[in-house]
């Protein structure tokens, strides 16, 4: 996520439509005093690893910064490797919708109940 105040919405926009995954949410001030936020987010797994991650391998500047990405992206690694639930495809050769009970997809577990 990329947090800035309401006056930055341009680059976290720019963020959005470059990256073309995430979503842009504007929240109101917290207190009088502060400035109203945007704020440009990713919490799709899928989108994590497959376009966040190599940009910021590309283009994030070696840091502090990039210390922390470091460790949050082998963090990241190593919870889609052994915790991340994701959806196996049908048992059915050849079919490749998501599986939902007995290792069936819906269209195949409808037909294995009619049999």
């Amino acid at each position: 996520a990329v947090g800035l105040g309401a006056i930055d919405t341009s680059v976290c926009e720019l963020f959005h439509q470059f990256l073309g995954v995430g979503h842009v949410h504007h929240s109101p001030r917290r207190k009088s005093h502060y400035d109203d936020e945007v704020t440009f987010s990713v919490q799709a797994m899928v989108e994590l690893i497959e376009v966040v991650v190599p940009f910021m391998d590309e283009h994030l500047p070696d840091s502090y910064k990039r210390q922390q990405y470091l460790e949050w992206r082998m963090n990241l690694f190593d919870y889609w490797e052994h915790h991340a639930r994701r959806r196996r495809p049908c048992t059915v050769d050849e079919c490749e919708q998501p599986q939902r009970a007995h290792g069936f997809c819906r269209h195949h577990l409808w037909e294995f109940h009619r049999q």
